[in-house]
């Protein structure tokens, strides 16, 4: 799994929480085979065994932001805008998805 562009919050004492944000590049595959739903907040609902995110993907991953291999980031999708841009982007080599750290399940993976 490739990580990077951390987003990282400090507290008052100047320590470093855990990211609030992990990267994870987008295979060029016919098909994912993740299914994502929501409407205000998109999340990771079913990764299909044989996915090729497998393990880089957890159930319940809220989705933040596509960013594609030109740089330009794509905020505020829906899942069905979500699956959009990732079918018409398939010969794209860098584009990645911007996880939330926002479940324990998945701080747990990268602790």
């Amino acid at each position: 799994m490739i990580m990077s562009d951390y987003e990282c919050n400090t507290n008052h004492s100047g320590g470093k929480f855990l990211p609030t944000t992990r990267s994870v590049r987008i295979p060029m595959a016919k098909k994912l085979k993740v299914a994502f739903r929501g409407t205000d907040s998109v999340r990771v609902s079913n990764i299909d065994p044989n996915s090729p995110v497998r393990g880089q993907l957890t159930v319940g991953d809220e989705v933040e932001a596509i960013v594609l291999g030109d740089g330009t980031k794509i905020m505020n999708l829906n899942a069905l805008t979500l699956a959009q841009v990732i079918i018409r982007t398939t010969d794209d080599t860098k584009r990645q998805l911007i996880i939330a750290n926002d479940s324990p399940e998945s701080m747990d993976l990268f602790c």
